[in-house]
C-alpha cells in the first residue's frame, strides 16, 4: 500500500535572484504530494505453525509465493504434536493389510457416524484423502507403518507413523525450511487483522519476549490458530444445546486454544457456524500439576469398574464415548471413579504428561494420595472416596459375579465368548475420581470450498483463510467425532488455501525446491558450557514467550538428560534463528515427544 508523504507549501520565493522557472519549480515539488512504495512483508501470512498452517506454506511455498509463517510458540506443530492418527481411504497400507475399501463405504459410514457431517465435505474427503493427503506427506518422507480400526469405520483407516503426529509435522517442517519463498517468525502472537478497502491487507503481532508490537503487510492471511477449547467459559456458552452442562468440566486442549483467530476473524467480519459441536473426552482427570486443577490428563484403565456418585455402575466402560459421555451427562454429579484392584494396577495408562513414565512403584498419580485413593478393603476405600460404601460393595460384587458367569447382563460390556475383565478381588483396591474434559472444536469460521473466510451473509472475505480447526474441520464431523478426522481435515483445508492463493497470484512453479547449503560439520571438541545448576537458574522464573524452552528443559532436569543428547556444534546454546539450526533442532524432538 503506498504511503503517503508532504511538505508543507510555506518557502518564500526571493525573485530578485534567481530565475522565475527555478523559483516555480521549487513551489511546485514543494506542494505536490509524493507517494512512497510501501513493500508488503509477504503474498501471504500464515497465523500458526500447526499442520494446517505448514500444509498451507509448503503448497503457496511450492508454487513461488512469498510466505511468512508466525507462531506464538519456538517451535512447529501445535496441538497435532500430541495428537495420533489419520483417517485415509484407499493407501496402500490398507491394501498390503488385505483391507478392501471405497470413497463410497467410507462416505457411507463416516456419514451415519456422524449423523449431521457436511455432506459435501465428507464426500470429497473420502475421494481426496489418498492423493491430497497420504501421497502428498508420504513424497516428503512421512512413512505410514500401520492401519488400525477406528468408532464409525466399518474397516480400518486409522494410520499411524512410528510414534506420534511429531513424525508428520518433522518431515512437512523440513521440507518448508528447504524453501526459500517460505521464512518464519516465532513467538510472535497475533492480535488484528487489518481489513482496508474491504479486503485483508495484514495483521498486528506482538513480540512475545521483547513486548513490541509490529504490522506486517500482506494481501492474503490464512488462519491456522487452532479452536478455543482452553478457554472453557466459551465452550460453556457455546454447550450442546440437546445435553445438560457439566458440573464440572476439565481443560484438555492446547494452551494456545483460546479462540483467538475466532475472534480476529469475527472482528472482520465473519461468521461461525456449528460452533456448538465439541470433541468431549470422558477421561479427564486433573493434572495434580496444576495449581488450580482446571487442566487434565487424559487417563484409561480396561481392567477398571465405573461407578458414579451413588457407588454404582452407569455404562459400558468399553463402549462408544459419543454414548459414553451422554449417560456421564446425566449422571448427578457428572462425574465417576475408576474401581481396580492390584491386578488391574497395570492396565493403567496415561496420556498428555511427558513427564510420567507410568513407574510400578511411586506412582505419582496411583500413589499420590490427591489423585487417587487405595486402601485395602472395598469399604475403606468407599470412604476415601466418599461413596456410599454398601453400594460400592454391592457393585464390585455383582461385577464379580457377571465376570464369573462370562456376561454383563447390566450394560453388555462383554459376553459370552468374550474375554472379560479380571475380577477386582485383589487388595490394595483403588479409586480414581474423573470428569469430562474439553478437546476438540467441530465448529468454527464459516468458509467455502476454498476455504475462503466467509461473512454472515455468506460472501467472501477478501484476503482472509480459515483452516484445520479453526474452520471446525470443515463440519466433516458433525455431532461426533471420527478417529483420524481432524489431522486429515487440517492438511486437506491447508492445502486448500494455499492452492487457492497460489492460483490466484498465477504464481510460475518454480523448477524445484532449492535445499539450504551444507550445515558446518560437528566440531570434535565441542564441550557443553551449561551445568544443571545453570539450566535451573534459567527456569526459576517463567518468561512470556519461552514456553517451548521451558517445558522441555524441565523434562531434560527430570530425566536427567546429558545436554550432548540434543546439543552439538551444530545445535549449540544460542538462539535458534537461521535455517540451519532449525533443521538440527528437528533431529531432537523426538527426545521428548
Amino acid at each position: 500500500m503506498a504511503k503517503i508523504t508532504s511538505s508543507p507549501c510555506e518557502h518564500s520565493v526571493t525573485a530578485v535572484f534567481g530565475s522565475l522557472v527555478a523559483a516555480l519549480a521549487v513551489i511546485l515539488t514543494a506542494c505536490v504530494k509524493q507517494p512512497t512504495e510501501e513493500r508488503p512483508d509477504a503474498q501471504a501470512i500464515v497465523i500458526g505453525a500447526g499442520l494446517s498452517g505448514l500444509s498451507a506454506a509448503l503448497e503457496m511455498g511450492r508454487s513461488g509465493v512469498e510466505v511468512l509463517v508466525i507462531d506464538m510458540n519456538s517451535m512447529p506443530g501445535g496441538t497435532a504434536v500430541r495428537a495420533g492418527g489419520v483417517a485415509l481411504v484407499g493407501t496402500p497400507v490398507q491394501e498390503r493389510a488385505g483391507i478392501h475399501d471405497s470413497p463410497d463405504l467410507a462416505y457411507r459410514d463416516w456419514m451415519a457416524w456422524t449423523e449431521d457431517g457436511d455432506a459435501e465435505w465428507t464426500r470429497y474427503y473420502a475421494e481426496q484423502s489418498r492423493t491430497m493427503i497420504y501421497d502428498w506427506v508420504t513424497d516428503m518422507g512421512v512413512e505410514f507403518v500401520r492401519v488400525a480400526p477406528g468408532h464409525g469405520n466399518s474397516v480400518a483407516r486409522f494410520h499411524f507413523t512410528e510414534g506420534r503426529a511429531i513424525h508428520v509435522i518433522l518431515p512437512l517442517f523440513r521440507a518448508a525450511l528447504g524453501m526459500p519463498t517460505v521464512s518464519f517468525l516465532w513467538n510472535v502472537r497475533a492480535q488484528q487483522l487489518l481489513l482496508e478497502d474491504g479486503r485483508i491487507s495484514g495483521v498486528v503481532v506482538k513480540d512475545l519476549r521483547s513486548g513490541a508490537s509490529r504490522t506486517l503487510r500482506a494481501p492474503n492471511v490464512v488462519l491456522a490458530t487452532g479452536g478455543f477449547e482452553s478457554d472453557r467459559d466459551r465452550v460453556l456458552a457455546n454447550w450442546m444445546p440437546d445435553l445438560p452442562k457439566p458440573d464440572r468440566l476439565l481443560i484438555g486442549s492446547a494452551p494456545s486454544a483460546t479462540g483467538s483467530g475466532h475472534d480476529m476473524a469475527v472482528a472482520t467480519g465473519a461468521a461461525l457456524y456449528r460452533i456448538d459441536r465439541h470433541y468431549i473426552y470422558v477421561n479427564g482427570l486433573p493434572d495434580p500439576r496444576d495449581p488450580k486443577r482446571s487442566r487434565a490428563l487424559t487417563a484409561g484403565n480396561d481392567k477398571s469398574m465405573w461407578v458414579n456418585a451413588s457407588g454404582r455402575r452407569f455404562t459400558n466402560e468399553a463402549g462408544f464415548d459419543k454414548d459414553i459421555l451422554v449417560d456421564l451427562l446425566m449422571q448427578e454429579p457428572s462425574t465417576y471413579w475408576m474401581i481396580f484392584d492390584e491386578t488391574g494396577r497395570e492396565g493403567f495408562g496415561m496420556r498428555g504428561a511427558a513427564w510420567l513414565k507410568n513407574p510400578g512403584e511411586d506412582h505419582p498419580i496411583l500413589d499420590n494420595p490427591q489423585t487417587a485413593k487405595r486402601a485395602q478393603s472395598i469399604a475403606e476405600l468407599a470412604q476415601l472416596a466418599g461413596l456410599p460404601a454398601a453400594a460400592l460393595e454391592a457393585s464390585v460384587q455383582r461385577f464379580n459375579d457377571m465376570i464369573d458367569a462370562g456376561d454383563d447382563v447390566d450394560f453388555g460390556r462383554f459376553a459370552p465368548g468374550d474375554e472379560a475383565p479380571p475380577k477386582i478381588a485383589r487388595a490394595p483396591f483403588y479409586a480414581v475420581q474423573m470428569f469430562a474434559m474439553t478437546r476438540k472444536n467441530m465448529g468454527g469460521v464459516a468458509i467455502d470450498r476454498q476455504t475462503r473466510a466467509l461473512d454472515q451473509r455468506g460472501q467472501v472475505i477478501p484476503g482472509l483463510y480459515a483452516v484445520g480447526e479453526l474452520n471446525g474441520s470443515a463440519g466433516i464431523n458433525g455431532k461426533h467425532g471420527l478417529d483420524g478426522m481432524f489431522l486429515g481435515p487440517s492438511i486437506l483445508s491447508g492445502r486448500l488455501a494455499g492452492q487457492s492463493i497460489a492460483s490466484a497470484h498465477a504464481a510460475v512453479q518454480p523448477e524445484g525446491v532449492t535445499e539450504p547449503s551444507s550445515p558446518p560439520a560437528d566440531a570434535g571438541d565441542w564441550q557443553a558450557g551449561l551445568t544443571a545448576e545453570n539450566l535451573q537458574a534459567l527456569l526459576a522464573t517463567p518468561r512470556e514467550g519461552y514456553w517451548h524452552f521451558e517445558q522441555s528443559h524441565s523434562l531434560v532436569l527430570e530425566r536427567a538428560y546429558a545436554c550432548t543428547e540434543c546439543h552439538s556444534a551444530r545445535l549449540p546454546f544460542a538462539p535458534v534463528n537461521d535455517r540451519h539450526s532449525r533443521l538440527a533442532q528437528t533431529e531432537v524432538c523426538t527426545r521428548c515427544h
